[in-house]
């Protein structure tokens, strides 16, 4: 293979793994580290706390008494000092024991890498049952193999049990989307129990999410179902005109349906307001009127009811949504679980140095010839360029399956080509931005990254798309000369996620915050991957459009500037017969 696509990091760990059994590589890994020594000094500790202090304390009062009554009045002040010193001494006990168990979820925080900010914090759980949730719940999550929580769950949890506004950012494929689904089902199924809420006839909206796209939407419309089925609680995706969005107690959609539909919403029971991915609240990207931003800024306005609370949740923490949050939010509770804005450690990443934009092709084709796995998701950067890369694999390989999905696809389409995806029709899917972020698509192994990401953000949601729930995963990052200027931040993502990297890209100077904004809006220029046939004629089409539209503006400014003129010369010759008369 030539120099030009030498690998600079093979995905290798600082600290070698052991070797295991292909058997145990494909269990399921619990996400959470809680011994079951930990959960035995827990209960032991909790055991105290409720019983065996209050039942000591019964026994040395009862003994106080019986020494009391028989006793003369001269020894009562004695007995009365003794029986002080002896509350003192079992109220010291209780401290000592809350103290013990406040160290022991201190340490199971710092074990699982749990960091929260914010006054009054609620303690982790350790089990579900611990936040005193609904049967129904612990049987459906009993149904679904989850026995215990995730580090996100642990903490998020207690916070919405408690009603409080939580912004929550942890690693891709942690478990964010139950972390708010079940407290939020929870509270709801507690609320319809109520006497004043059952005997009320109309159906009361209680709960909005929002998700970026309508894939997103759907992937968690699925999970509501899945934890509301048996249950009186009516979920809706927000989907289209047809979605009875007026019997719906929790609305899963995406910003821009809510926003067209706000006059029709009645917001005034609204108990949560939850926002996935809200690192996306600040990216102003596609205009004022597709802005997430603006669009956000209008629901959060219309949901202002007293007993309204908010939830943001993403796999990156940004500085500008904390900032927000924090003026503009009440007693916000933060909570990160691993580093801030790091990538999946789950996931082996590299990068591969392709030199030129042709490199990138013989790359592509070498790894799926050689050592691939399906199904794979490749990332490029725009919507021509996912169809041109598809032509170019087709043409590689006649029997390999591959297809792209993309905005410029009908819903249907998309719709069509998620489940083939899924069904393993379709091997290599490639994508644009549209898929990266959220979709829980657990058998994917292998992430590829044909156009390098213009953002941390970015990298950090593509990768993520494999290495899900615990499982490992693979990601390639290619990049060429014209993208030195723009890689030193992923190079330092993969290095934080212990991963090696070169040194000498590490020393590459950083990226200004203005050009972090233009990538944001333009992404780089390329030269194209395949010569699409239909994408020629469509090209042409819009020149000639261009050409007859420039064409139609110059011969009306030409006219516009030719009647004063005439008016003049008009003018200059109506003087000159008057003066002759």
């Amino acid at each position: 293979m030539s120099l030009a696509f030498r690998t600079l990091s093979f995905g290798i760990k600082r600290s070698q793994p052991k070797k295991k059994d292909a058997d145990d590589l494909n269990k399921k890994k619990e996400l959470s580290t809680i011994t079951e020594e930990s959960l035995r000094r827990y209960d032991e500790l909790r055991e105290k706390m409720i019983g065996k202090v209050e039942s000591k304390i019964e026994k040395k009062v009862k003994k106080n008494k019986k020494k009391a009554s028989i006793e003369i009045l001269a020894s009562r002040k004695r007995v009365h000092d003794s029986d002080g010193d002896s509350e003192n001494e079992v109220e010291e006990t209780v401290g000592d024991v809350e103290k013990r168990m406040q160290k022991l979820l201190d340490d199971i925080r710092r074990t699982n890498r749990i960091f929260t900010w914010g006054d009054h914090l609620p303690n982790i759980i350790l089990r579900f049952s611990d936040s005193s949730m609904s049967p129904s719940l612990l049987n459906r999550l009993s149904e679904n193999s989850i026995r215990q929580p995730s580090p996100i769950q642990m903490q998020s949890i207690p916070f919405m049990t408690e009603r409080r506004n939580v912004l929550a950012s942890a690693p891709t494929g942690s478990g964010k989307t139950l972390a708010f689904a079940l407290p939020v089902i929870d509270e709801i199924l507690e609320l319809k129990q109520r006497a004043d809420y059952s005997s009320s006839n109309s159906s009361k909206l209680l709960a909005v999410v929002l998700e970026p796209t309508r894939e997103l939407a759907a992937q968690t419309y699925t999970e509501f179902l899945k934890y509301c089925a048996n249950t009186s609680i009516s979920a809706a995706n927000f989907s289209g005109e047809e979605t009875d969005i007026q019997h719906a107690d929790i609305l899963v959609s995406t910003p821009n349906r809510i926003v067209f539909h706000l006059d029709k919403i009645d917001t005034s029971s609204l108990r949560w307001l939850v926002v996935d991915e809200s690192d996306r609240l600040f990216e102003v990207v596609e205009g004022q009127d597709k802005c997430f931003r603006n669009q956000l800024a209008a629901i959060y306005k219309a949901c202002d009811a007293k007993c309204t609370r908010v939830a943001f949740f993403s796999a990156t923490f940004s500085h500008e949504v904390e900032k927000w949050c924090k003026e503009n939010i009440d007693e916000i509770g933060m909570v990160c679980v691993g580093e801030r804005n790091s990538s999946n450690t789950s996931v082996k990443q590299k990068l591969t140095y392709c030199g030129t934009e042709d490199g990138k092709k013989i790359a592509i084709r070498n790894l799926l010839r050689t050592s691939f796995k399906p199904p794979a998701l490749v990332f490029v950067q725009s919507k021509d360029r996912a169809v041109q890369l598809v032509k170019l694999l087709s043409a590689i390989d006649s029997n390999l399956k591959v297809d792209s999905i993309n905005s410029g696809k009908s819903d249907k389409e998309r719709d069509e080509t998620m489940e083939r995806f899924r069904r393993g029709e379709i091997w290599v899917l490639v994508c644009t931005e549209l898929l990266g972020r959220g979709l829980d698509l657990s058998d994917v192994g292998l992430v590829i990254n044909y156009d390098l990401p213009t953002s941390i953000v970015s990298y950090i949601h593509r990768v993520g798309r494999t290495g899900r729930a615990g499982k490992s995963g693979h990601a390639v990052t290619y990049f060429t000369d014209a993208d030195m200027k723009y890689i030193k931040s992923i190079a330092t993502v993969i290095r934080q996620s212990g991963f090696d990297v070169p040194e000498y890209l590490m020393e590459m100077k950083k990226v200004s915050r203005d050009r972090k904004k233009d990538m944001l809006k333009h992404a780089p220029k390329r030269h194209k991957i395949a010569i699409v046939k239909e994408q020629v004629i469509k090209k042409k089409k819009m020149l000639a459009k261009a050409a007859a539209e420039e064409k139609a503006k110059n011969k009306t400014e030409t006219q516009t500037a030719e009647k004063p003129e005439k008016k003049i010369k008009k003018k200059k010759l109506i003087k000159k017969n008057n003066k002759n008369i």
